[in-house]
């Protein structure tokens, strides 16, 4: 029981510590920045329906 709940809180503490990192640096907003340009040249590509 007690070693169960050291492994809970040591899951909890890394996945603390991970979120915090990727907030506190703005790492999502980074990444997609960094994906941006690819996900533009993909959605120009499409087949368009109708064109506005």
């Amino acid at each position: 029981m007690r070693k169960a709940l050291g492994i809970t809180l040591g899951a909890a503490a890394v996945f603390f510590a991970v979120t915090f990192t990727i907030y506190f640096f703005n790492l999502d907003s980074k990444l997609g920045a960094m994906a941006y340009p690819f996900l533009e040249k993909h959605y120009d590509e499409m087949p368009r329906k109708s064109y506005l």
